[in-house]
């Protein structure tokens, strides 16, 4: 049976894999903003970019973002016009007055990837449907095989002095590890740990 993740007691569309347990629930700042940002694994125990859901939740209970790092159904992937049905769509469904502020930009096909219990790199196909919205913040769905979401992420700023991202990432094993010392500092797009 699927289960979804739920914010605020409301069921959203986004998929919690079978067998993925909550592991960790943390308080970070992200836009100087106190988030809640929950871990999910499919089993006990940080396993550092492997097969896991990580989902940020505001203050005021409004789902952040999702980001959905496991296995892939190998299907078909959308259009682009699917693909920008079902982010438009996503956006909706989580949050109607924020949707009414967004305004598309573009699709990219671009590649997540986690690495499996085997230890080998998985590589998820997406299209990264990228919007604007009226408070100067990017926002994006991505959608990946039989159009399935892999990450819904909303009020993400941009450093245009340093041509990086602003917006902390917690949703991302090699950023949180920097922002540790336990790793390298991210390239550029990414923002600085």
């Amino acid at each position: 049976m699927t289960e979804y993740i739920n914010v605020n007691g409301n069921q959203t569309s986004f998929i919690l894999p079978d067998g993925f347990q909550r592991i960790d629930s943390s308080s970070r700042t992200r836009n100087k903003e106190t988030v809640q940002v929950i871990r999910y694994q499919p089993e006990q125990g940080l396993k550092v970019n492997g097969p896991h859901v990580t989902v940020v939740i505001g203050q005021d209970g409004r789902l952040i973002s999702y980001n959905n790092f496991s296995q892939t159904t190998g299907g078909k992937m959308p259009s682009d016009a699917e693909a920008r049905r079902i982010a438009e769509a996503t956006f909706e469904e989580t949050d109607p007055e924020y949707a009414s502020g967004l305004s598309y930009m573009r699709i990219d096909h671009l590649k997540r990837q986690f690495i499996n219990d085997q230890g080998e790199y998985v590589e998820i196909p997406i299209s990264w449907v990228k919007f604007a919205h009226t408070n100067g913040s990017y926002n994006w769905v991505s959608v990946g095989p039989d159009n399935q979401i892999f990450e819904m992420e909303r009020e993400s700023y941009w450093n245009y002095w340093l041509s990086r991202r602003a917006t902390e990432e917690w949703n991302y094993d090699n950023w949180v590890l920097a922002r540790e010392g336990k790793g390298p500092q991210p390239a550029a797009p990414e923002a600085l740990a």
